[in-house]
């Protein structure tokens, strides 16, 4: 397998076309699916592969796993993989863009670098996944002015149903170190975004340093602890501007920002637009 560093990025636009202006995916894998990858490559995305038949060799990490019906495949935006399936291999896979859901995508045990990525499914939780898949499949074909509330509901219900049996497969506390402490800054980051945007605070809480928090956050998720707080306060502000009506000075307020100024400038560097650009150009997308 090529070096992880040269390995192509693949987004969900060169795969199918995306839910409207979401970065959401699920079909068939043998409507669209391909019996091999014709090269190892990385997504700039979530993932899931579950099988339903078939046989093959799945290569995550440089790790081989085997496939066989019943088997869950999980991979992370930066994760190197490729396959060789048997071409009568059935199932479906699923696609999500980083900022699909809310922060809490980053505290599945699954979506860790440092996760087995592979969960064998007993036939009757395997059909329960396949009804829950089934139901986001046909919301999907709708698209109507509903459906990304409906299948985000029904994304979170999925993976929490995936979570109950991989950590069955996969205790707590067979996790590593590093990957317990990123879950916990991940759940501490969820409750108090708002109040605290630095790495100080978090590592204080942690008992460890901000230095170390940095580089464990990256070995983990791929990036530093300071740009998933800033991703995190991006996120919501994208989701004020867009489904509320609070002017620009309410929503820094809200985020933890004393001057409307710099929440701009912050918005600004980090998007390429201002706050009011942003709000105008989603009010402009059906």
């Amino acid at each position: 397998m090529a070096s992880n560093q040269h390995l192509p990025v693949i987004r969900i636009q060169d795969i199918c076309t995306p839910l409207k202006a979401e970065v959401f995916s699920i079909f068939r894998h043998e409507d669209q699916g391909r019996a091999s990858l014709p090269q190892p490559h990385k997504h700039d995305f979530y993932m899931l592969l579950v099988v339903t038949a078939g046989s093959g060799t799945h290569t995550i990490d440089f790790s081989p796993y085997p496939v066989t019906p019943g088997s869950v495949y999980f991979l992370a935006p930066g994760q190197p993989h490729d396959w060789e399936l048997h071409p009568d291999t059935k199932g479906f896979q699923l696609m999500f863009g980083r900022d699909f859901l809310t922060g809490d995508t980053l505290q599945w045990p699954f979506f860790s670098f440092s996760a087995n990525p592979h969960l064998q499914l007993e036939e009757a939780p395997l059909q329960a996944v396949v009804r829950e898949l089934e139901s986001i499949l046909e919301e999907y074909a709708l698209a109507d002015y509903l459906t990304v509330r409906i299948i985000t509901y029904r994304l979170l219900s999925l993976l929490t149903m995936l979570e109950r049996r991989y950590d069955e497969a996969h205790p707590t506390t067979n996790q590593p170190p590093v990957q317990r402490l990123v879950k916990q800054f991940l759940a501490m980051l969820e409750k108090s975004y708002r109040e605290n945007a630095t790495v100080e605070h978090y590592a204080a809480q942690l008992h460890v340093t901000p230095q170390y928090l940095n580089i464990v956050c990256r070995k983990e998720t791929g990036i530093t602890a300071g740009n998933l707080i800033r991703r995190r306060l991006l996120l919501e502000a994208r989701r004020l501007l867009s489904l509320t009506t609070q002017d620009v000075k309410e929503i820094a307020y809200e985020l933890g920002f004393s001057d409307t100024s710099y929440f701009s400038r912050f918005f600004r560097r980090y998007t390429g637009q201002t706050p009011l650009e942003f709000r105008q150009q989603v009010q402009k997308v059906p």
